[in-house]
């Protein structure tokens, strides 16, 4: 079968969904490269100390902006505008509320809570240097990396990319002027609220777009649909934001057992696996959460042939990229340590034995990871929130602590990849448990296993006739009305009508026992829909734009 339409969307949105990664992840890491060349290893420490602040934003991102963009896109597949637009609005403006609660909390109680973090006399003065700009910074990073999950499915990929690549490239620029320039720890921040203001800044070229689709509108503000609409946010965005709760307290007990264990070497050691974690959830992330946001269109049409594909491409560039990274560190470790000046500091054999233990998380940690945001995807949240509790916090706090006590220091490293393998084990037993209780479903996919040969794709062109004939038969084989086909064949015509010769046509045929449906999927113009609306008598079939690309949905009651 021909994917060029799955694969076309897929490569659209997994760019800007690496880069919003990125953005959310990266700041820190430069950070850490730049304040470890310039101003030493105390430097690194104190930024690991502040590393549970930094994911706690990572929460804000996926719980309002990553949960209400699941919500508004099914919505929109559903052809709820309305309800899409009110999930889009309130996802923003609860996105600042939350954002901003930080931020002052983090003002007036920065002492205490560095104390509490775990940072030691050594560090903390560097600690409350570098969280003079860092207030802000939680604000306008939450409210980019938002608007920029929106701007990513609303079909302005390179708009988001944009966003993204300015708050990156400001903060890159800026951290190696400033720094190298002695100017302190509080300069490396600055960097980061200058990166992050100009590419808030770049968002409001969507927000002032005539074209954009997700509007914001005042019937979303009142008070108890406000709160409706936030809770159910809040339900579905939970699992893929609790892998970033849960790596704030994760990170926070391993600081504290780090330090009185192996004190800031252990500390400064740990950051280096942390950071080289974070470039390797560049890609695990990020692909995850494209496929997060293309998997409830097919899932909730049960289009299973695409699913299949998307999910096997995207376990192949993730598992491929893992790989890499690993064998990169096995073979010179130097090389990165050089990156924070370490590679002829006292503890850089201590570095690379355990950056080379740690780094065998990166390949097993793929495949639970994207199952997290696939179970979210398709509204599992409950299983989806157990798996993380015990993929992102219990199980690796079990192994690294027992096997630390059983092999020493060697077991804090090897603790990670080990979790994975008993992490997989668990969320296998728990597939097979739901699905001793819902039968209809099949694999770690849940896969409607007797819609699998009810259902058939077709992709169409315009010079394709053949496939338009196939199409055409297979419904009269389900003995579709004539009136049916000919309205099909119709829909067909307009859509090669109005657009481009190149366009492609996706269409999904469902036999159910008492319909037929076919749902079509082209990227077309979208004055397309418009003409489809007058050619055929009203509410014959559903149309509307989802993920930037066209649905219509016709249905025929046998």
């Amino acid at each position: 079968m021909n994917f060029k339409i799955a694969d076309s969307k897929f490569k659209e949105l997994l760019l800007p969904s690496l880069l919003m990664v990125m953005a959310l992840n990266i700041s820190s890491v430069v950070d850490s490269f730049f304040v470890g060349s310039f101003i030493g290893p105390n430097a690194v420490s104190a930024i690991e100390v502040l590393e549970p602040m930094v994911l706690l934003v990572t929460v804000f991102e996926w719980l309002f902006g990553l949960g209400g963009q699941i919500i508004a896109v099914n919505k929109k597949a559903e052809f709820d505008v309305d309800g899409s637009n009110r999930y889009f609005t309130t996802s923003i403006f609860v996105s600042f509320i939350a954002s901003f609660i930080m931020a002052v909390v983090c003002l007036f109680f920065f002492g205490e809570l560095a104390t509490f973090l775990g940072s030691t006399a050594a560090t903390k003065p560097l600690v409350m240097d570098y969280s003079k700009f860092l207030y802000g910074c939680f604000v306008v990073s939450t409210l980019a990396a938002v608007l920029t999950q929106y701007i990513r499915v609303d079909g302005k990929p390179n708009l988001a990319s944009a966003v993204i690549i300015v708050a990156n490239a400001v903060n890159i620029v800026l951290d190696y002027v400033f720094l190298s320039s002695g100017m302190g720890m509080a300069s490396a921040s600055f960097a980061s609220f200058i990166g992050y203001t100009l590419s808030l800044g770049v968002c409001l070229l969507y927000i002032r777009s005539p074209k954009r689709t997700f509007r914001f509108v005042r019937s979303a503000l009142k008070v108890k649909t406000f709160l409706k609409t936030t809770w159910h946010m809040i339900k579905v965005g939970f699992p893929g934001a609790s892998i970033g709760i849960f790596d704030v307290i994760f990170v926070y007990i391993m600081n504290i057992f780090l330090v009185s264990t192996l004190g800031d070497m252990g500390l400064a050691t740990y950051l280096l696996c942390m950071d080289a974690l974070v470039i390797a959830s560049i890609v695990d992330i990020g692909v995850s959460e494209t496929l997060t946001s293309i998997v409830p269109v097919y899932y909730s049409k049960h289009d299973y042939i695409n699913l299949n594909h998307l999910i096997k491409m995207s376990l192949i560039i993730t598992m491929t990229c893992a790989i890499i990274l690993t064998t990169v560190l096995w073979l010179w470790p130097q090389g990165f340590l050089a990156l924070y000046n370490f590679n002829r500091n006292e503890i850089a054999d201590f570095a690379i034995n355990a950056l080379r233990l740690y780094s065998f998380f990166f390949i097993l940690s793929v495949l639970p990871n994207m199952l997290i945001f696939y179970y979210e995807a398709i509204e599992r949240p409950v299983f989806s929130s157990i798996i993380s509790v015990l993929f992102t916090l219990a199980i690796p706090l079990f192994t690294v602590v027992a096997l630390y006590n059983i092999i020493g220091s060697n077991g804090i490293w090897l603790g990670f990849p080990i979790s994975c393998i008993i992490s997989m084990i668990v969320i296998i037993i728990g597939v097979k448990l739901i699905q001793r209780r819902e039968p209809k479903y099949d694999g770690l996919f849940f896969v409607e296993k007797d819609l699998v040969h009810k259902t058939k794709n077709f992709v169409l062109t315009d010079n394709n006739l053949n496939a338009r004939k196939e199409c055409l038969n297979h419904l009269k084989d389900l003995n579709a009305s004539n009136e049916f086909c000919d309205n099909v064949n119709k829909i067909f015509d307009v859509i090669f009508d109005t657009n481009d010769h190149s366009t492609y046509v996706e269409v999904l045929v469902i036999d159910y026992d008492d319909n037929i449906h076919v749902d079509i999927k082209y990227e077309g113009e979208k004055e397309n829909l418009e003409h489809l609306k007058n050619s055929f008598p009203d509410n014959i079939f559903k149309f509307a734009e989802v993920l930037g690309f066209n649905t219509v949905e016709y249905v025929m009651d046998k």
